[in-house]
């Protein structure tokens, strides 16, 4: 039988602690996930079947690494609970599958959108190209490295080389960081100097480079914990969850889209209520809500309005 958890001087924090925020990390991240499915599916049904494949096909994969967490966290903290030899076995039994595997392939996925939003965008194929060939050279080493990593669990061998992981990590961030200076470039040269061209470029500027850089720390920060910090388990909490970052800055761009009117922002109601038919206006106050959704400078959506009174929803 393994030994107890009431064994003295045993450092149990430091391999249940980081376990147990891996876990609700990841949860807590596809929960987030499953709301901005559930606002693209209602406000762009009209998207490229090409955008609604790879969406829906993020989602799978993380819905899939969201049950092995599960079962690696009801495995430690159920059948093994009081046992600390399962702290460091089946705790890590799917995290070679998740971490680099599923993150791997997650991320391909979408930086090669990004490529090609970024070919859309600019009319040239060296940047994307590149980018391309980089995402899927780093899909092929997070799959080796998550191969390494099983055959290293099921032998008790040593883990794969640091190099492997350095370069896996390394890579990933330089992409992110690549995509969201290229697509920052020539959204500002995309840039007419009309009033509300340059509000929706100055906001996927932002956008761009606030993604690129969330994954990018995820990444380094997961480098760093790994490599800086051998033997212990910190690295599985942004292991555990960097797929789940790439599909929801993925989701966030996409979502980024449509518009809340007349919320916080300094929109006269007035001036939204005569613009309805008057058969949608109301004597009774409260606030009204217009959402609309705008197109990308590349021209990849259609316009929609969706104007809400009163509890009352009518598309136009």
């Amino acid at each position: 039988m393994g030994s107890t958890a009431n064994s003295p001087g045993f450092p149990i924090v430091g391999l249940s602690g980081p376990l147990l925020l891996a876990f609700s990390t990841d949860w807590a991240l596809f929960a987030v996930l499953t709301v901005q499915l559930y606002l693209y599916y209602q406000a762009f049904p009209n998207d490229m079947v090409f955008t609604k494949v790879l969406v829906y096909t993020v989602y799978c994969i993380n819905l899939t690494q969201v049950i092995f967490v599960t079962i690696d966290a009801f495995n430690t903290f159920g059948y093994g609970f009081g046992d600390l030899s399962m702290l460091t076995t089946t705790a890590l039994g799917w995290l070679w599958l998740v971490t680099p595997i599923f993150g791997g392939i997650v991320a391909c996925i979408v930086q090669s959108f990004y490529a090609f939003r970024l070919y859309r965008l600019s009319g040239s194929r060296i940047a994307p190209s590149i980018i391309t060939f980089a995402a899927l050279g780093m899909c092929g080493i997070g799959i080796f490295e998550g191969v390494s990593g099983r055959e290293a669990l099921r032998h008790r061998l040593r883990t794969p080389p640091v190099v492997v992981t350095t370069i896996f990590l390394v890579g990933n961030a330089l992409i992110d960081i690549t995509i969201a200076g290229c697509m920052t470039y020539y959204l500002i040269k995309s840039d007419m100097g009309f009033r509300r061209t340059h509000t929706l470029v100055t906001k996927l500027i932002r956008l761009s480079i606030e993604t690129g850089l969330i994954t990018a720390l995820v990444a380094i920060l997961l480098l760093a914990l790994s490599v800086g910090i051998p033997g212990k388990l910190y690295f599985v909490v942004p292991g555990s969850s960097i797929s789940t970052v790439y599909a929801n800055t993925l989701l966030a761009v996409l979502n980024s889209r449509f518009q809340i009117l007349n919320g916080r922002r300094d929109v006269p109601t007035s001036d939204i209520i005569l613009s309805m038919p008057s058969n949608l206006r109301s004597t009774v106050g409260g606030p009204v809500v217009s959402i609309t959704r705008e197109e990308f400078p590349d021209g990849s959506n259609q316009a929609m309005e969706l104007k809400q009174m009163n509890g009352s929803a009518i598309a136009v």
